[in-house]
């Protein structure tokens, strides 16, 4: 049953893929029309990095992006909390806990691994134009926190700060996909995207 279900969401995969076909050429940034009011980031309620209205597009560019874009978001929230939150709450991650080092190795595979969903998410979010204006900053943010994650795991260091800085900003990140109409749920990585 396992076996079926995966050769159906691998062929629908790849179909999913295959939509839309051809190569778009992307408009070139426009600066914002004379008269036009000009985004404010400090305005209430928005985020310090959004992105600006004229590297956004107008329309969707990209068939399925609201959808592809809450798989991506989900599997990297999901696999950083299993991975890298659960098991430094834990204690996982303090000298002489048992199964140390394979534990700071998932971590570090985990950590590449939801970078790699987050710049799949930011490039769905930059092809819908809602999306685009409010998601784009927080995940910048959380990619370089993927990555800074990444690199003191690979070095054989846990940062009780990097990764207490990251969990807040995944769960400001779901706050702001929510906010932009794309909550989303944690979805749990398949074993083999973070050995085991």
């Amino acid at each position: 049953m396992l076996r079926k279900s995966f050769v159906i969401i691998s062929i629908m995969l790849l179909a999913l893929s295959g939509c839309g076909g051809g190569t778009k050429s992307r408009p070139e940034a426009q600066p914002p029309a004379a008269g036009a009011p000009a985004a404010t980031p400090g305005a209430a309620g928005a985020q310090e990095q959004t992105a600006t209205p004229a590297a956004c597009p107008t329309k969707r560019e990209r068939h399925f992006v609201k959808t592809r874009f809450l798989a991506n978001a989900g599997l990297a929230a999901g696999t950083f909390r299993r991975y890298i939150y659960r098991p430094f709450r834990e204690g996982a991650f303090n000298s002489g806990a048992p199964k140390r080092k394979r534990t700071i190795v998932k971590a570090a595979a985990a950590a590449i691994f939801a970078f790699d969903q987050l710049r799949r998410a930011r490039a769905n979010a930059q092809a819908d134009p809602t999306l685009c204006k409010t998601l784009i900053g927080p995940i910048d943010k959380l990619s370089a926190s993927m990555k800074d994650l990444h690199g003191k795991f690979k070095g054989g260091q846990a940062d009780p700060t990097a990764i207490g800085s990251a969990e807040s900003g995944i769960a400001g990140f779901h706050k702001d996909a929510a906010g932009a109409g794309a909550g989303f749920q944690d979805k749990a990585p398949p074993a083999s995207a973070v050995g085991g």
